[in-house]
């Protein structure tokens, strides 16, 4: 299906051509060797068409049919050989997800189910095969608004939640619970209040040092880094809604002043926060 007015999505802030998140495909020749790039993030394999032999981590030579499924934690090694022609999909999980799921996820890792090979390979079921479907064709299509990722993931997480038992879930995600998952939920819950790193490692009761260190391991990138994307990416929010005027977001978000604001909007998005809103609106 072709997608309509092309260019006004290309011209979307929200338009994600190369993204660390969300969901896309790869489609393997017989006998050919892919590893996954998931040094930003966890993701999660789902096999369209075909089958591979899957080396993740310490377990070697698994065999993944299609309509099975696999999650693969944030920097564990993986090697995949196409046995025949095959198609996959893998979403890289975005971490801004839902409290109600964060608590979900939260809830499994004290459960402690073993995860072995025979247990964290899942079927993927029909409601879950639609879903890959959709998310498919806009893929095709390329409709790859950052919302529609986010969305589709919070589907698919209701859906996991609604055909898989809390056994199963356990299982397939039990490489990314307990502490990594403490700590990740900690981040989410207090990054808006902090304005500097030392204020994080305070709030966790570490050295500054510790906290990155902690941090790098958990997220893939330093803890300023992160933060100065996020202060990014809810001033864009923010400018995008009309109800906010231009010295309530900079107070809000704590600059020192509005010419301190509009310095850091044309430093991230590379014009001033009025021309920003105005693109916005188009």
């Amino acid at each position: 299906m072709k997608l309509l007015y092309l260019n006004e999505h290309l011209s979307c802030l929200n338009y994600q051509m190369n993204s660390d998140v969300g969901f896309t495909c790869q489609q393997l020749e017989k006998d050919e060797v892919y590893r996954i790039d998931n040094s930003k993030s966890s993701c999660t394999l789902f096999m369209i068409e075909g089958d591979v032999i899957f080396d993740l981590g310490k377990y070697k030579g698994l065999r993944i049919l299609q309509n099975q499924m696999v999650f693969i934690p944030q920097n564990i090694g993986t090697r995949m050989k196409s046995i025949t022609g095959s198609k996959c999909m893998l979403l890289f999980w975005d971490r801004n997800m839902s409290v109600c799921d964060k608590l979900f996820l939260g809830s499994l890792s004290a459960r402690g189910e073993d995860r072995t090979a025979d247990n964290f390979i899942l079927p993927v079921r029909k409601p879950l095969a639609e879903v890959l479907d959709s998310v498919g064709m806009y893929l095709e299509a390329r409709l790859l608004c950052k919302h529609m990722h986010l969305l589709k993931q919070q589907e698919l997480l209701l859906v996991l939640k609604g055909f898989y038992t809390k056994k199963e879930l356990t299982a397939f995600f039990s490489a990314s619970t307990g502490i990594r998952q403490r700590f990740e939920k900690f981040v989410m819950e207090n990054y808006k209040k902090v304005n500097s790193v030392k204020e994080f490692a305070d709030l966790y009761y570490v050295s500054e040092r510790s906290f990155s260190r902690k941090f790098h391991s958990c997220f893939g990138e330093s803890p300023y880094k992160w933060m100065q994307k996020k202060r990014a990416e809810q001033m864009l929010e923010m400018i995008c809604d009309p109800e906010f005027s231009f010295q309530e977001i900079s107070d809000r978000l704590g600059f020192s002043s509005p010419s301190h604001f509009t310095a850091y909007c044309r430093r991230m998005y590379g014009m001033p926060p009025t021309l920003l809103r105005e693109k916005n609106k188009k």
